[in-house]
Protein backbone atom coordinates (compact mmCIF):
# COMPACT_ATOMS: atom_id res chain seq x y z
CA UNK A 1 0.00 0.00 0.00
CA UNK A 2 1.72 3.27 -1.22
CA UNK A 3 2.25 5.66 1.99
CA UNK A 4 0.88 8.34 1.15
CA UNK A 5 -2.48 7.11 -0.79
CA UNK A 6 -6.02 6.68 0.14
CA UNK A 7 -6.95 4.82 -2.82
CA UNK A 8 -6.42 1.20 -0.91
CA UNK A 9 -7.56 2.00 2.18
CA UNK A 10 -10.81 -0.01 2.73
CA UNK A 11 -12.56 -0.14 5.69
CA UNK A 12 -13.17 -3.61 6.89
CA UNK A 13 -16.67 -4.77 7.98
CA UNK A 14 -16.87 -7.81 10.50
CA UNK A 15 -18.19 -11.09 8.81
CA UNK A 16 -21.46 -11.29 8.55
CA UNK A 17 -25.00 -13.02 10.51
CA UNK A 18 -24.46 -16.14 7.94
CA UNK A 19 -20.78 -17.30 8.16
CA UNK A 20 -20.03 -20.24 11.27
CA UNK A 21 -19.17 -19.22 14.44
CA UNK A 22 -17.89 -20.70 17.46
CA UNK A 23 -20.17 -21.09 20.40
CA UNK A 24 -18.66 -20.53 24.32
CA UNK A 25 -15.22 -19.02 24.64
CA UNK A 26 -14.88 -16.66 21.14
CA UNK A 27 -18.62 -15.52 21.55
CA UNK A 28 -18.11 -14.55 24.80
CA UNK A 29 -14.85 -12.62 24.41
CA UNK A 30 -15.88 -10.82 21.03
CA UNK A 31 -19.36 -10.15 23.62
CA UNK A 32 -16.51 -8.26 26.12
CA UNK A 33 -15.48 -6.15 22.66
CA UNK A 34 -11.43 -6.03 23.85
CA UNK A 35 -10.68 -4.40 20.75
CA UNK A 36 -12.42 -1.82 22.31
CA UNK A 37 -10.07 -1.35 25.27
CA UNK A 38 -7.54 0.82 23.15
CA UNK A 39 -9.54 3.97 24.22
CA UNK A 40 -8.81 3.16 27.72
CA UNK A 41 -5.07 4.05 27.20
CA UNK A 42 -6.28 7.23 27.68
CA UNK A 43 -6.07 6.81 31.58
CA UNK A 44 -2.02 6.95 31.33
CA UNK A 45 -2.08 10.14 30.08
CA UNK A 46 -2.12 11.52 33.55
CA UNK A 47 1.45 9.77 33.78
CA UNK A 48 2.91 10.63 30.72
CA UNK A 49 2.39 13.97 30.58
CA UNK A 50 2.91 14.40 34.81
CA UNK A 51 6.52 12.97 33.80
CA UNK A 52 5.08 10.26 36.31
CA UNK A 53 5.36 7.06 33.75
CA UNK A 54 8.33 6.02 35.13
CA UNK A 55 7.80 5.87 38.67
CA UNK A 56 6.83 2.36 40.01
CA UNK A 57 4.02 3.43 42.34
CA UNK A 58 2.26 5.64 39.68
CA UNK A 59 2.92 3.12 36.80
CA UNK A 60 0.99 0.51 38.67
CA UNK A 61 -1.89 2.75 40.01
CA UNK A 62 -2.46 3.95 35.93
CA UNK A 63 -1.90 -0.02 35.02
CA UNK A 64 -4.60 -1.14 37.33
CA UNK A 65 -6.75 1.80 36.54
CA UNK A 66 -6.89 0.30 32.58
CA UNK A 67 -7.80 -2.83 33.51
CA UNK A 68 -10.39 -0.89 35.44
CA UNK A 69 -11.91 0.68 32.69
CA UNK A 70 -11.82 -2.51 30.67
CA UNK A 71 -13.55 -4.20 32.85
CA UNK A 72 -16.14 -1.49 33.39
CA UNK A 73 -16.56 -0.47 29.52
CA UNK A 74 -17.19 -4.29 28.70
CA UNK A 75 -19.73 -4.38 31.68
CA UNK A 76 -21.91 -1.61 30.03
CA UNK A 77 -21.26 -2.52 26.20
CA UNK A 78 -22.62 -5.95 26.82
CA UNK A 79 -26.05 -4.09 28.18
CA UNK A 80 -26.01 -1.87 25.48
CA UNK A 81 -26.21 -4.74 23.22
CA UNK A 82 -28.71 -6.54 25.09
CA UNK A 83 -30.86 -3.34 24.45
CA UNK A 84 -30.10 -3.14 20.98
CA UNK A 85 -30.08 -6.55 20.19
CA UNK A 86 -33.57 -6.59 17.94
CA UNK A 87 -32.27 -3.74 15.91
CA UNK A 88 -28.67 -4.87 15.95
CA UNK A 89 -30.86 -7.84 14.34
CA UNK A 90 -31.43 -5.66 11.07
CA UNK A 91 -27.67 -4.08 10.57
CA UNK A 92 -25.48 -5.73 8.11
CA UNK A 93 -22.57 -6.00 10.34
CA UNK A 94 -24.34 -5.74 13.73
CA UNK A 95 -26.46 -8.49 13.37
CA UNK A 96 -23.04 -10.12 13.83
CA UNK A 97 -22.64 -9.48 17.60
CA UNK A 98 -22.83 -12.44 19.96
CA UNK A 99 -26.44 -11.76 21.28
CA UNK A 100 -28.05 -10.07 18.18
CA UNK A 101 -26.64 -13.42 16.52
CA UNK A 102 -28.23 -16.03 19.49
CA UNK A 103 -25.15 -17.31 20.37
CA UNK A 104 -25.07 -15.89 23.65
CA UNK A 105 -28.36 -15.97 25.81
CA UNK A 106 -29.59 -12.55 27.59
CA UNK A 107 -29.58 -14.11 31.04
CA UNK A 108 -25.99 -14.97 30.81
CA UNK A 109 -25.15 -11.77 29.05
CA UNK A 110 -26.84 -9.88 32.33
CA UNK A 111 -24.83 -12.03 35.09
CA UNK A 112 -21.55 -11.45 33.30
CA UNK A 113 -22.20 -7.40 32.85
CA UNK A 114 -22.55 -7.76 36.85
CA UNK A 115 -19.97 -9.59 37.69
CA UNK A 116 -17.66 -7.14 35.45
CA UNK A 117 -19.06 -4.21 36.84
CA UNK A 118 -18.45 -5.78 40.17
CA UNK A 119 -15.30 -6.62 39.39
CA UNK A 120 -14.35 -2.99 38.22
CA UNK A 121 -15.69 -1.23 41.37
CA UNK A 122 -14.27 -3.84 43.46
CA UNK A 123 -10.70 -2.64 41.21
CA UNK A 124 -11.42 0.84 41.84
CA UNK A 125 -11.73 0.59 45.91
CA UNK A 126 -8.37 -0.65 45.80
CA UNK A 127 -7.03 2.88 44.30
CA UNK A 128 -8.71 5.49 45.67
CA UNK A 129 -12.03 6.74 46.62
CA UNK A 130 -11.84 9.51 43.55
CA UNK A 131 -11.18 7.20 41.18
CA UNK A 132 -14.10 4.48 42.25
CA UNK A 133 -16.51 7.88 41.94
CA UNK A 134 -15.12 8.28 38.35
CA UNK A 135 -15.57 5.06 37.65
CA UNK A 136 -18.93 4.89 38.90
CA UNK A 137 -19.90 8.08 36.85
CA UNK A 138 -18.20 6.37 33.78
CA UNK A 139 -20.89 3.65 34.12
CA UNK A 140 -23.36 5.64 35.06
CA UNK A 141 -23.17 8.16 32.13
CA UNK A 142 -22.86 4.91 29.38
CA UNK A 143 -25.78 3.62 31.08
CA UNK A 144 -27.96 6.59 30.16
CA UNK A 145 -26.37 6.98 26.75
CA UNK A 146 -27.45 3.83 25.84
CA UNK A 147 -30.99 3.53 27.40
CA UNK A 148 -31.80 7.66 26.09
CA UNK A 149 -28.77 9.71 25.34
CA UNK A 150 -27.94 8.00 22.26
CA UNK A 151 -31.64 9.23 20.88
CA UNK A 152 -30.75 12.56 20.97
CA UNK A 153 -29.27 14.58 18.48
CA UNK A 154 -25.79 16.02 19.46
CA UNK A 155 -26.31 15.29 23.01
CA UNK A 156 -25.38 11.86 22.09
CA UNK A 157 -21.76 12.65 20.74
CA UNK A 158 -21.77 15.32 23.66
CA UNK A 159 -21.72 12.09 26.00
CA UNK A 160 -19.10 10.13 24.32
CA UNK A 161 -16.90 13.23 24.64
CA UNK A 162 -17.52 13.15 27.87
CA UNK A 163 -17.14 9.33 28.26
CA UNK A 164 -13.55 9.76 27.05
CA UNK A 165 -12.71 12.86 29.68
CA UNK A 166 -13.56 10.96 32.40
CA UNK A 167 -11.08 8.43 31.63
CA UNK A 168 -8.77 10.93 30.79
CA UNK A 169 -9.77 12.47 34.70
CA UNK A 170 -9.52 9.22 36.41
CA UNK A 171 -6.10 8.29 34.94
CA UNK A 172 -5.00 11.59 37.13
CA UNK A 173 -7.22 10.79 39.95
CA UNK A 174 -5.36 7.04 40.49
CA UNK A 175 -2.23 8.18 40.48
CA UNK A 176 -3.08 11.70 42.71
CA UNK A 177 -2.04 14.52 40.05
CA UNK A 178 -3.69 17.52 38.91
CA UNK A 179 -5.38 17.56 35.76
CA UNK A 180 -4.74 20.58 33.42
CA UNK A 181 -8.23 22.18 32.20
CA UNK A 182 -6.27 22.61 28.78
CA UNK A 183 -6.04 18.85 28.31
CA UNK A 184 -9.30 18.20 29.34
CA UNK A 185 -10.37 20.33 27.18
CA UNK A 186 -8.61 19.05 23.98
CA UNK A 187 -9.34 15.78 25.04
CA UNK A 188 -13.30 17.03 25.31
CA UNK A 189 -12.90 18.56 21.81
CA UNK A 190 -10.79 15.66 20.41
CA UNK A 191 -13.43 13.09 21.44
CA UNK A 192 -15.92 15.01 19.70
CA UNK A 193 -14.24 15.13 17.13
CA UNK A 194 -14.09 11.57 16.65
CA UNK A 195 -17.82 10.92 17.50
CA UNK A 196 -18.89 13.40 15.14
CA UNK A 197 -16.41 12.05 12.42
CA UNK A 198 -18.31 8.66 13.03
CA UNK A 199 -21.97 10.05 12.44
CA UNK A 200 -20.52 11.68 9.41
CA UNK A 201 -18.78 8.11 8.50
CA UNK A 202 -22.11 6.20 9.35
CA UNK A 203 -24.05 8.36 6.96
CA UNK A 204 -21.60 7.88 4.20
CA UNK A 205 -21.54 4.07 4.33
CA UNK A 206 -25.39 3.94 4.53
CA UNK A 207 -25.58 6.41 1.91
CA UNK A 208 -28.34 8.14 3.73
CA UNK A 209 -30.17 4.74 4.77
CA UNK A 210 -28.21 4.47 7.95
CA UNK A 211 -31.45 6.39 9.88
CA UNK A 212 -33.46 3.01 9.55
CA UNK A 213 -31.25 1.82 11.80
CA UNK A 214 -30.12 4.31 14.44
CA UNK A 215 -33.13 7.15 14.10
CA UNK A 216 -30.92 9.70 15.35
CA UNK A 217 -28.54 9.56 12.87
CA UNK A 218 -31.46 11.01 9.99
CA UNK A 219 -31.92 13.77 12.37
CA UNK A 220 -28.26 15.16 11.46
CA UNK A 221 -27.62 16.89 8.02
CA UNK A 222 -24.84 16.91 5.91
CA UNK A 223 -24.32 20.69 6.18
CA UNK A 224 -24.59 20.44 10.18
CA UNK A 225 -22.06 17.95 10.60
CA UNK A 226 -19.76 19.51 8.65
CA UNK A 227 -20.56 22.85 10.78
CA UNK A 228 -19.88 21.03 14.62
CA UNK A 229 -16.84 19.28 12.92
CA UNK A 230 -15.14 21.97 11.76
CA UNK A 231 -16.03 23.83 15.35
CA UNK A 232 -14.53 20.16 17.16
CA UNK A 233 -11.78 20.98 14.93
CA UNK A 234 -10.49 23.78 15.43
CA UNK A 235 -11.14 23.79 19.25
CA UNK A 236 -9.12 20.81 19.66
CA UNK A 237 -6.20 22.39 17.72
CA UNK A 238 -6.57 25.62 20.01
CA UNK A 239 -7.23 24.17 23.69
CA UNK A 240 -3.90 21.60 22.58
CA UNK A 241 -1.83 24.41 21.97
CA UNK A 242 -2.78 26.39 24.82
CA UNK A 243 -1.88 23.36 26.71
CA UNK A 244 1.43 23.03 25.60
CA UNK A 245 2.51 26.72 25.75
CA UNK A 246 1.05 26.67 29.06
CA UNK A 247 3.39 24.19 29.92
CA UNK A 248 6.47 25.36 27.77
CA UNK A 249 7.86 26.89 30.89
CA UNK A 250 8.12 23.11 32.30
CA UNK A 251 8.91 21.26 29.05
CA UNK A 252 10.55 23.93 26.55
CA UNK A 253 10.25 21.26 23.38
CA UNK A 254 6.17 20.30 23.78
CA UNK A 255 4.52 23.74 21.81
CA UNK A 256 6.70 21.81 19.17
CA UNK A 257 4.38 19.04 18.86
CA UNK A 258 1.09 21.04 18.18
CA UNK A 259 1.91 20.93 13.96
CA UNK A 260 1.99 17.15 14.61
CA UNK A 261 -1.65 17.47 16.42
CA UNK A 262 -3.31 19.77 13.74
CA UNK A 263 -1.56 17.45 11.05
CA UNK A 264 -3.11 13.65 12.36
CA UNK A 265 -6.25 15.83 13.23
CA UNK A 266 -6.75 17.19 9.40
CA UNK A 267 -5.60 13.49 8.18
CA UNK A 268 -8.04 12.16 9.75
CA UNK A 269 -10.78 13.83 9.12
CA UNK A 270 -9.51 13.46 5.08
CA UNK A 271 -9.91 9.84 5.31
CA UNK A 272 -13.71 10.02 6.58
CA UNK A 273 -14.57 12.32 4.05
CA UNK A 274 -12.33 10.20 1.74
CA UNK A 275 -11.98 6.31 2.70
CA UNK A 276 -15.08 5.79 4.47
CA UNK A 277 -13.37 5.43 7.65
CA UNK A 278 -14.79 7.13 11.43
CA UNK A 279 -17.27 4.26 11.97
CA UNK A 280 -14.31 1.82 14.05
CA UNK A 281 -12.01 5.02 14.54
CA UNK A 282 -9.18 2.25 15.44
CA UNK A 283 -9.01 1.09 11.48
CA UNK A 284 -7.27 4.28 10.82
CA UNK A 285 -4.19 3.51 12.94
CA UNK A 286 -4.52 0.23 12.28
CA UNK A 287 -4.52 0.86 8.32
CA UNK A 288 -3.20 3.95 7.29
CA UNK A 289 0.85 4.67 7.46
CA UNK A 290 1.09 8.29 7.24
CA UNK A 291 -1.34 8.66 10.08
CA UNK A 292 0.87 5.67 11.70
CA UNK A 293 3.95 7.70 11.14
CA UNK A 294 2.42 10.92 12.44
CA UNK A 295 1.56 9.62 15.82
CA UNK A 296 4.66 8.01 16.52
CA UNK A 297 6.33 11.17 15.77
CA UNK A 298 4.46 12.94 18.24
CA UNK A 299 4.61 10.17 20.60
CA UNK A 300 8.31 10.58 20.29
CA UNK A 301 8.63 14.23 20.15
CA UNK A 302 6.27 14.53 23.72
CA UNK A 303 8.29 11.99 25.23
CA UNK A 304 11.73 13.42 24.29
CA UNK A 305 10.30 16.97 25.52
CA UNK A 306 8.95 15.56 29.09
CA UNK A 307 11.07 13.11 30.19
CA UNK A 308 15.17 14.62 29.17
CA UNK A 309 13.62 17.95 29.53
CA UNK A 310 15.87 19.60 26.77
Amino acid sequence: MPENSTENLTPKSEPGAGEVRSFGGPALIRLLRPHQWSKNLLVFAAAIFANELFIPRSASLAALAFVTFCLASSAVYIVNDIMDAEVDRQHPVKRSRPIAAGEIGVGLAIWLAAALALAALGLALTINVPFTIAITTYMTLVLFYSIAGKHIVIFDTMLVAVGFVLRAVGGALAIQVPSSEWFILCTFFAALFLALSKRRAEMISQDGGAAGHRAVIGEYSESGLATYTSTAIAATVITYSLYAIDSAPLFPLLPLTVPFVLFAVFRYHHLVETAGFGERPEEVFLHDRTFQVCVVAFLALSMTAIYLEI
